[in-house]
């Protein structure tokens, strides 16, 4: 059993019942936030990025915590008398200037917590008794509706994000150029992925193959495997000015033609995805 000292801190912050203030991020298939500012401290921020695990960020303005360990504890609220605080995690503040990130387990229980109406609090007290106790708190006034929007929104999230897929490899058998079932489940979710983000405006499909063979040969298959993706890609909607479909036979391996399983990964559909700020111009 946790038992959390009554004394007052000579630091607090904590939202009132006006000053409780929950919002989640709009509807998006990329990316759900929830976010509660502590007045004078800072913001809580729960994060969920598609293809990632939900995770907490706190940000305390400058000097509101000291650098040094913190204990994160799901206190009672004043209308919850009796309830039994337990602690919730660990944490370590090396600096002031970059958010105290916490990993998903512990982030998991903080969620819980406030579900069940406790108010998660960081506690800081120094080994110096000249330097105040500190504590700033979560409340959960007005939690519930923002964290079912928040719900809602994780509910659409993708399964992956644009770092999971802006550089995806489709591979051949020997002398193929036919797609997969396999192939076709991660080109179908590429396009999904393309069409929930507005900043992909180029797709780079770059067709490959092994050193078997003759150059020409090489050359002619790398361009068929290049356009059976690009055409799959245009089938299942996507914008055909935005694909830019190359092939280069065997020129840019990427293993060891020596070898089967090198011959294996050269033979090759290379794929990347480009955003809009990431185009650098030609002169």
């Amino acid at each position: 059993m946790l038992v959390v000292a009554p004394a007052v801190h000579a630091s607090s912050w904590q939202a009132g019942y006006e000053e409780g203030r929950w919002q989640a991020s709009a509807p998006s298939q990329l990316n759900c936030e929830l976010s509660h500012t502590i007045p004078h401290f800072g913001e809580a921020r729960f994060i969920h990025r598609a293809g990632e695990s939900v995770r907490m960020e706190l940000q305390p303005f400058r000097h509101a915590f000291r650098p040094g360990q913190v204990q994160m504890v799901a206190m009672a609220p004043q209308w919850m008398p009796g309830a039994t605080p337990h602690h919730l995690g660990s944490y370590r503040i090396e600096t002031t200037d970059r958010p105290l990130r916490i990993d998903t387990p512990q982030t998991e229980l903080i969620l819980e917590s406030l579900r069940q109406g406790l108010m998660p609090s960081m506690l800081q007290e120094d080994q110096d008794p000249r330097i105040e106790r500190r504590r700033a708190s979560i409340t959960p006034i007005h939690f519930h509706t923002a964290f079912r929007d928040f719900q809602l929104c994780q509910a659409q999230l993708l399964p992956v994000n644009f770092d999971q897929i802006r550089d995806i490899k489709i591979t051949f058998r020997l002398g193929g150029t036919g797609l997969t079932q396999q192939d076709k489940d991660q080109l179908d979710l590429l396009v999904r992925y393309i069409y929930a983000d507005p900043e992909v405006v180029v797709v780079m499909v770059d067709g490959h193959s092994d050193s078997l063979g003759t150059r020409r040969d090489n050359r002619q298959i790398s361009f068929e495997r290049a356009k059976s993706v690009t055409d799959y890609l245009i089938a299942r909607g996507m914008p055909e000015d935005m694909i830019v479909s190359n092939y280069h036979g065997q020129r840019f391996p990427i293993a060891d033609n020596r070898t089967a399983e090198g011959r294996a990964l050269n033979r090759r559909v290379d794929i990347k995805l480009e955003r809009e700020l990431e185009i650098k111009p030609l002169f």
